[in-house]
């Protein structure tokens, strides 16, 4: 006889059940990506960040206590990463569909998979971590996760170029943990910050149901807390200005803000009258120093329109720098047909007719810059002009103006902390930094006050000042100690005039940079895995 009518709904939860339990740890993981993106700009707050973090490792050790296998647990932190780089980096969307002409679904479904390729990192650090740590107790577990997500956030930061975008770090700014920024950079501070959230989180609840139920719960909770209050408190008495000191006259520089719309940025019309606008801010200026955005130029400084540029000369020569961010031709080292380089041209009076130096962006975006092997008919699907350039040397010197050594980047190049640590080595060394940036292919979004977070970032690691001069925004002037000391409303087109003081000496994180972030995760995963061998090997006997 088959089952009743009364038997069926009965049927149904049993089916029901399991699956949902299977689905609400994951959905939550997700939740709780979704809740670190806000933790970042514009929103932006390092305790809440401490907060999801505690979250998310509460979550991975009561699976763990439940029987979880470390793949599972790698699961969950996927599932993290979605939520975290979904909302994260949705401004991607942006530039593909809005600007670049690629048809919705596609761009949504690029945003998605690129999202799924970055949440492989945390995926393999939970899954390492858990693996190494197996049979150890919360604590363990905790170090054990702090050196796996770093070694996971150093290799996305290098893997395929890298991208770091989002790094744990960028979150604890204006917390007391940035303060480590200057000794082992942006990776040191995430390090710092996942260790002190999931000591935090064996604080508050323990570690597993099993510890609670021992008489070691209460010493193990109270070591935890211990060490999160030393690591919360302990970078409070690092000096923010230990390592490097004032060096020449402060300097005079006028940041120019065009607001270009980038769907009318390459129009001849449209860029003669750019020209034009920014020759008259140029005029106006009484710095030493004018700064105009990348492209502000659309194409080589050759091709400007003959008034126009007589009248930037004529000022130049009344002792007025201008830094232009333009396209200019590069021939390859090895010989070859000229390419063209994405650019930061100087001009300035020089009595000796010196060519005018110039800086050409070194780590160029793959996609925007470059086509990465493979991905040709992806691009192809974009609309997007200059799309292949030629890479700039990896030392090239600072611009020698007004006392300082103003050393350029271009664009996302500033997230990349360890190679901006070459311009700023040897006694030519830089004084200032100055980054040039057109993130108008991302319109309103928060990609603009995430990059000025990356910005502030480098110049806690550096202890240099940095200039921003960008098309949309963030335009602003940053000291040394990561405050910003000026800035300009996002999409007005706006000049801002500022005074820097370049500083010379090198910080910990600038002699050595991210190899100290390395070998301390390095360290504390082969310290877990020892720690769990030893236990393994006790209890055999």
């Amino acid at each position: 006889m088959g089952p009743t009518l009364a038997d069926r709904p009965r049927d149904r939860g049993t089916h029901v059940t399991p699956m949902r339990a299977r689905l609400a740890p994951l959905a939550l993981a997700f939740g709780l990506g979704l809740a670190h993106a806000s933790a970042f700009a514009p929103l932006s707050h390092w305790a809440w960040a401490l907060a999801v973090l505690a979250a998310l490792f509460a979550l991975l050790r009561a699976r763990a206590a439940r029987g979880a296998t470390p793949l599972a647990q790698g699961g969950l932190a996927f599932a993290f990463g979605l939520g975290w780089f979904g909302a994260g980096l949705a401004w991607l969307y942006v530039s593909m569909h809005d600007y670049g002409g690629m048809p919705a679904p596609m761009a949504a479904a690029a945003v998605v998979l690129f999202a799924a390729y970055l949440s492989l990192y945390p995926a393999a650090a939970a899954w390492l971590a858990a693996s190494a740590c197996a049979g150890r107790g919360p604590i363990v577990h905790a170090f054990g996760l702090t050196g796996a997500t770093t070694l996971a956030e150093l290799a996305r930061g290098t893997v395929f170029t890298g991208f770091p975008w989002l790094a744990i770090g960028y979150a604890q700014l204006d917390g007391p943990l940035d303060r480590l920024a200057p000794l082992a950079g942006v990776f040191g501070v995430g390090a710092a910050a996942v260790a002190l959230a999931a000591l935090a989180a064996v604080a508050a609840v323990g570690g597993t149901r099993e510890v609670v139920r021992t008489r070691d719960a209460v010493r193990t909770r109270g070591l935890a807390a211990g060490l999160a209050a030393a690591i919360a408190f302990g970078p409070l008495a690092v000096p923010r200005d230990a390592w490097t000191r004032p060096a020449g006259p402060p300097l005079d520089v006028r940041l120019v803000q065009g607001n270009v719309a980038q769907d009318m940025k390459f129009r001849p019309d449209r860029t003669v009258a750019a020209m034009q606008d920014y020759a008259e801010r140029f005029e106006a200026s009484r710095a030493t120093l004018t700064v105009l955005p990348e492209t502000a130029w659309t194409l080589p400084w050759d091709r400007t329109p003959a008034p126009i540029a007589e009248r930037i000369l004529a000022h130049v020569m009344r002792g007025h720098a201008l830094a232009i961010g333009l396209p200019a031709f590069v021939v390859p080292a090895g010989g070859g047909e000229p390419a063209l380089a994405n650019s930061v041209l100087l001009l300035r009076a020089d009595p000796y007719g010196a060519p005018a130096p110039r800086y050409d962006k070194r780590h160029l975006v793959p996609f925007g810059e470059f086509v990465p092997w493979g991905f040709g008919w992806f691009v192809r699907m974009m609309n997007i002009p200059l799309g292949d350039f030629a890479r700039g040397d990896a030392h090239q010197p600072p611009f020698e103006i007004g006392g300082q050594r103003v050393a350029f980047n271009v664009c996302y190049e500033d997230l990349f902390g360890d190679e901006l640590r070459a311009s700023l080595g040897g006694e030519r060394g830089a004084t200032v930094l100055a980054n040039v940036s057109n993130i108008a292919w991302f319109g309103r979004s928060h990609a603009l006050p995430q990059h000025l977070a990356i910005a502030r970032m480098r110049t806690l690691e550096t202890s240099r000042p940095m200039l921003r001069a960008t098309n949309t925004g963030v335009t602003a002037a940053i000291d040394a100690d990561g405050r910003v000391l000026a800035r300009l409303p996002d999409h007005v087109a706006a000049s801002l005039d500022v005074r820097v003081q370049g500083r010379t000496g090198l910080t910990p994180f600038a002699r050595a940079g991210d190899a100290i972030a390395w070998i301390g995760a390095l360290a504390l995963v082969a310290a877990c895995a020892l720690a769990s061998r030893a236990g393994r090997a006790g209890r055999t006997r």
